[in-house]
């Protein structure tokens, strides 16, 4: 029997299924605790930033956030790391979760530390016990040049 091609294979895409308000476009990967599989993640991440508007130092800057934050979770598990990545008109948030293999968790060195807080507009870390995640966000500067410009005086 052959495979639909329209449908993902890889990642889930869901529309609608959200909180009320939530207009978002959501791609879900599962991905084994290997730096091989982050370029996966950053195509995806990359692809997310352009749909909500992102330019392309904002699609850059995104990408290389989550990649940062997903190493993170990789270096501190055994585990498999799920990741949500959703697209809105004017931003675009990641999240990852998985469980620690140990009972401290790893914190972001100093200079991934730079780098994540110098390419995303918003970022955090939470650890707790069984489960390490993170959540970062960018927002499309052309979304906020256009904001101003309607509420502005003409």
């Amino acid at each position: 029997m052959a495979r639909d091609a329209r449908q993902p294979m890889g990642a889930l895409v869901t529309r609608g299924r959200q909180l009320p308000g939530d207009e978002g476009e959501r791609v879900h990967l599962v991905i084994p605790p290997s730096s091989r599989f982050l370029r996966t993640v950053r195509l995806v991440a990359a692809d997310a930033a352009e749909r909500a508007g992102c330019d392309v130092e904002e699609i850059e800057d995104f990408r290389i956030a989550v990649d940062e934050l997903c190493h993170l979770l990789m270096a501190a598990t055994d585990h498999f790391v799920h990741v949500t990545i959703t697209s809105f008109d004017a931003h675009v948030v990641a999240r990852g979760t998985t469980r620690p293999r140990a009972a401290r968790a790893p914190e972001l060195d100093e200079v991934s530390a730079m780098i994540v807080a110098g390419t995303a507009d918003e970022f955090d870390i939470v650890a707790s016990p069984g489960e390490l995640r993170f959540e970062v966000a960018k927002h499309a500067r052309i979304a906020v040049r256009d904001r101003s410009v309607e509420g502005g005086s003409r």
